[in-house]
Order: C-alpha cells, then structure tokens, then sequence
C-alpha cells in the first residue's frame, strides 16, 4: 500500500510516537492508580497493528511493478473507525499539551471503506494538525453526514496557513517544519477512495482539513 521507502518511512513516525506516548503512560500508571493501564495497553497494541500492516502491504509491493494501490474496501463503520483513532492519538497530543476532541451528527455510519487508508489520512493530518498547534491549543476531528457523502474534517487552533502558501500545501517537498509528504500522500489517498482532501485557513485562527467520501456499500463477493 505504499509507493516507496520514504513514505513507509513518513507513515511509521506517527504510530512509533504513539506507541512511545502509551508506554510512558503505562510507566506513569505504575504509580498513578487513577490512570487506565488497560486503555494504554489497547493504544500500544492497536498502533503496532497499523505499523505491521504498513510493513506488509510495503512488502507485498515488493514483488510487482509500482502501482497505486487498490482500495481493499469493505462495510465498516466510519464513526467508529475515526473515534479509535482519535483515542489512539490521545496520549501523544496530551504529551504535546493539545486538547484532541471527535464528534459528529451521527452516531454511527456503515459504508464501504477501506479502514486502513483512511486510518494513513487521518494520521497524516492529526501529526500535521499536533506540528504546527501549540501547547495548550485544541485539535477537534469531526465528521458529517450528508446523504450521498461523508466529510471527515481536523480542525486546529494553531498559526494557521498564510494565503500565498496555502496553493501548495499538498506538493511533494512543500514544507513548514516537516518533510512535506504527509500532505501529498493523504490527498493521493483521498482520491484512490473516490474521495477528495481540500484545506482552508484563517492566519491566526488555525486551519481546517477537510475529507469528502461517497457513502456506498461495498459490493458483494
């Protein structure tokens, strides 16, 4: 589900430093009774699953010619799949000193998905949105359904983007900070879903991403 050893690279970082967020909770939690070592334990577990995935579907693209990846989707439940990774995240964007909320206008959505591309998106855009927010700022994933889409937006409280840079946010090597490919590969992502990724920011208010989806069911078979 990769394209090269960069983006593998890029991928990794924001599940190692959630891993390293949980294992310092648990730490803590050894002489906090208060602290929920089960939770911490479940964000350690999740996130080295998603790196294993990431590492086979890298290995499995080994052996063919490199080409965009094929949505592997199935009926799943979008609210739920935002609402773990945002639970995911919690340790580290508290580390960070960032409140990191989610919610939406429904409580659930079944529809075809491919969980693990949308879960490389939205990781990609909360370790953008934890760059760039300072400490004791908020970060707030929301989603919205609107019949025949699904819009999943991360809203932060940081610096915002200035207009002139704004343009060219999602090219490769475009960067404030970073490596410049997170960006680029959840817009890229975006569109293998059928989907698309837009921004928009006020300098001073922090900026929003915002992905649409079609809402369907996944064929039979």
């Amino acid at each position: 589900m990769l394209t090269n050893g960069v983006e593998l690279a890029h991928d990794l970082r924001m599940p190692l430093q959630l891993i390293c967020a949980s294992a310092q909770m648990l730490r803590l939690s050894l002489d906090d009774p208060t602290l929920d070592k089960r939770a911490y334990i479940d964000m350690l577990a999740e996130s080295a699953e998603h790196m294993k995935r990431l590492l086979e579907g890298a290995l499995e693209s080994c052996g063919r010619a490199m080409a965009p990846p094929a949505p592997r989707a199935v009926n799943a439940d979008l609210v739920a799949c935002v609402r773990r990774l945002c639970l995911s995240c919690r340790p580290y964007a508290r580390q960070c000193g960032v409140s990191l909320r989610c919610g939406g206008n429904v409580s659930a959505l079944v529809m075809a998905l491919d969980e693990d591309m949308l879960s490389r998106i939205l990781l990609n855009l909360i370790s953008n949105a934890l760059r760039f927010t300072p400490a004791g700022g908020r970060i707030r994933v929301g989603w919205r359904a609107m019949g025949d889409a699904v819009e999943v937006t991360v809203a932060d409280s940081g610096p915002g983007i200035p207009p002139e840079r704004l343009p060219y946010v999602f090219l490769r090597g475009e960067t404030d900070g970073g490596h410049g490919y997170g960006l680029p590969i959840a817009r890229e992502l975006a569109g293998l879903l059928g989907g698309a990724l837009t921004a928009r920011s006020t300098p001073g208010k922090g900026s929003v991403f915002a992905l649409r989806l079609p809402v369907r069911s996944a064929q039979a078979g």
